[in-house]
């Protein structure tokens, strides 16, 4: 029987889902330069087809620290395959503890599909009906299950093989008129129906030019966290692809610095971020922000995220 604490945390995390799905307008874009990942961005393109005269479809795992820099390297990916007439679904994992949402950045996905293009929306719907369960208004609420981990508060209604493939089929189909991209975020918070749709569809081939890509922060992997495993099992498929994101060189997080604060900076600042930041992009960018108070300051949301890390040794 489902906690009604839990309960209600999940009808509170589902309130912010709308938010995230088109209701608002878009924030403005903040994002700062792509520095020291020229290679890793140009491998990436090349994984998904970006550019090619016949792109074929494709699955890659995008995998590093966190800081270091996934989201970027994705929006920029997002931003050529636009350029390039691609369509482009990108859904969060957010981290909801034991309440997680079944299949959120899907819902998101399509979600955002059904704000933007409701014609085409309508037609995927039409083609496979259990698509509309993933849609804003019929989300499925989370029960808590004797194994600790989330399941539809109506699973036996659902059958998962079917939304798997129609969800499968969807992609398709959205990939006949334009070639298409969908890309996962944050699966390291993924519950477990999520996970499970993406070992379908990082198993099964598309027709038509369809990428999956995932991102997740392996640092979070600790050995008994749910998606050790399955990231391990996606890497062995065929047609799956995993790129690390390595921590940036010292040139690379120097010429950084130097675009964040274009203003004259001494050497010593400088330097000191370099060695503080050890190649993470976000830690670079959180010291750069604090250089104006003093050298060795540590800003609050960079030292609230230390302290997490530091929470986990023994």
């Amino acid at each position: 029987m489902a906690d009604p604490a839990r309960s209600r945390q999940a009808g509170r995390a589902l309130s912010l889902v709308p938010a995230m799905m088109g209701d608002v307008p878009p924030a403005t874009d903040t994002r700062g330069p792509l520095v020291g990942r020229a290679v890793e961005l140009d491998r990436l393109v090349g994984l998904v087809g970006v550019g090619r005269e016949e792109p074929a479809g494709s699955a890659v795992l995008v995998s590093g620290d966190a800081g270091v820099g996934k989201t970027r390297i994705l929006a920029e990916l997002r931003d050529l395959a636009e350029t390039e007439g691609w369509r482009v679904l990108v859904g969060h994992c957010l981290d909801f503890g034991d309440s997680a949402l079944p299949y959120l950045p899907f819902s998101e996905a399509f979600g955002r599909l059904a704000t933007e293009s409701p014609v085409v929306a309508r037609t995927l719907v039409e083609a496979a009906p259990v698509i509309a369960r993933l849609m804003p208004a019929r989300r499925v609420l989370p029960e808590q299950t004797t194994g600790g981990e989330a399941e539809p508060a109506d699973a036996t209604t659902i059958d998962r093989p079917e939304l798997f493939a129609a969800v499968h089929g969807a992609l398709e189909q959205l990939g006949r008129s334009a070639p298409l991209v969908l890309v996962v975020e944050d699966v390291h918070w993924a519950d477990r129906s999520t996970r499970e749709m993406l070992s379908f569809l990082f198993s099964r081939r598309f027709d038509p030019p369809v990428a999956v890509v995932a991102s997740y922060r392996s640092d979070d992997l600790h050995r008994r966290h749910p998606l050790r495993t399955a990231a391990a099992e996606w890497s062995r498929l065929p047609g799956v692809t995993r790129l690390d994101l390595g921590r940036l060189g010292d040139a690379d997080v120097r010429e950084l610095v130097h675009s964040l604060h274009p203003a004259p900076i001494s050497e010593r600042a400088v330097h000191g971020i370099v060695e503080r930041a050890e190649g993470n992009a976000f830690f670079t960018e959180e010291l750069v922000q604090a250089a104006e108070v003093g050298p060795d300051a540590i800003p609050e949301a960079l030292a609230d995220l230390l302290l997490v890390r530091l929470d986990r040794l023994d």
